[in-house]
């Protein structure tokens, strides 16, 4: 219901009996306006015309409780739609892989360029339905921590298991060690060794990505989808992954940050959620539009472990975010 038609609804009510022409006067309207906005509303079951043509209104005790189960019935509906939409993922990614064994990319396939290997690296999560394993022997770019967080929290939040092995280089770099204890918090498994690992990515067991040059895995990279090689890489870090041992936490590493810092974003959404009442108005404060700031709320409530909106408040003032 829009604010005309609420206007209009409320007018009714307090002046049982009129006729729209009257309406047309109180409100400073034209006929086709008052006209439209009748229609809404007898759409709605809120009003209806006598045989005089006088607006009679209906009891908003029950006419709005029918409104609104009436709502609650369509945002079923809605939901059902997006629950049955989501059964056909599995279906349309086993056709997918069905296509990549069909095609002639064949079982190697050699991606150029940063661009495109996190495009791929996106796309292969996206498909990932069970399991991320990883070795990580070097730090995160930023740059690549912030095109990463969003695919991965999305498989974090989808339950499916991510593990990875870091190698003392990626351990000493503290915008690395961050990352990886925020996830660790919201149910990623992060395992430290010495050992000399190469990088690499294994998704599901079935698919693996290592870089072309060890020493520059930005430049170019391999996709082995060649089940007896994928078996052997999934061996090796079975092997190194037994061997390693867990993450310190911050307190244990005497790091003296128990929890990683919010970024610049969150700490807005953070403001402006407490600020303002509508999601809508909040997004337009920020710039952003309504689906990545409902976005950022779903990972901050993920990283807090909030059921809802007013807990995540009350757990952010008690880590003293806000």
């Amino acid at each position: 219901m829009s604010d005309e038609h609420l206007r209009l609804y409320r007018y009714f009510l307090r002046h049982p009996g009129h006729e729209a022409a009257q309406a047309v006067a109180a409100f400073g309207l034209d006929q086709a306006e008052v006209g439209e906005a009748l229609a809404a509303l007898q759409g709605m079951g809120l009003v209806r015309l006598s045989e005089r043509q006088s607006v009679l209104v209906s009891d908003p005790t029950v006419a709005v409780e029918w409104l609104v189960e009436r709502q609650l019935g369509e945002l079923k509906s809605a939901t059902d739609q997006v629950a049955a939409a989501r059964k056909v993922i599995p279906v349309l990614a086993e056709e997918h892989r069905h296509g990549l064994e069909e095609t002639p990319v064949g079982e190697i396939e050699r991606v150029d360029g940063v661009d495109a290997i996190r495009e791929r690296l996106t796309e292969l999560a996206f498909f990932t339905f069970r399991e991320l394993t990883a070795l990580l022997p070097n730090r995160w770019q930023p740059e690549s921590i912030a095109q990463a967080r969003e695919s991965d929290l999305r498989m974090l939040r989808r339950g499916i298991r991510w593990r990875t092995v870091v190698g003392p280089d990626a351990r000493a770099d503290p915008a690395t060690v961050a990352y990886l204890r925020e996830l660790v918090g919201l149910g990623a498994e992060v395992r430290c060794t010495d050992q000399a690992i190469r990088r690499m990515v294994i998704w599901d067991r079935s698919v693996a990505m290592v870089p072309v040059d060890p020493d520059d895995y930005q430049q170019a990279t391999l996709v082995v989808r060649q089940p007896g090689v994928v078996a052997n890489t999934v061996a090796w870090f079975d092997q190194v992954w037994a061997a390693a041992r867990e993450l310190p936490t911050a307190e244990a590493a005497g790091d003296g940050q128990a929890a990683p810092p919010l970024s610049d974003i969150e700490r807005r959404v953070l403001d402006v959620l407490t600020r303002t009442d509508k999601d809508e108005a909040a997004a337009r404060e920020m710039g952003v539009s309504l689906r990545t700031f409902r976005r950022y709320i779903a990972d901050i409530m993920l990283r807090l472990g909030a059921a809802n909106r007013f807990q995540a408040g009350l757990l952010a003032k008690e880590k003293g975010w806000i």
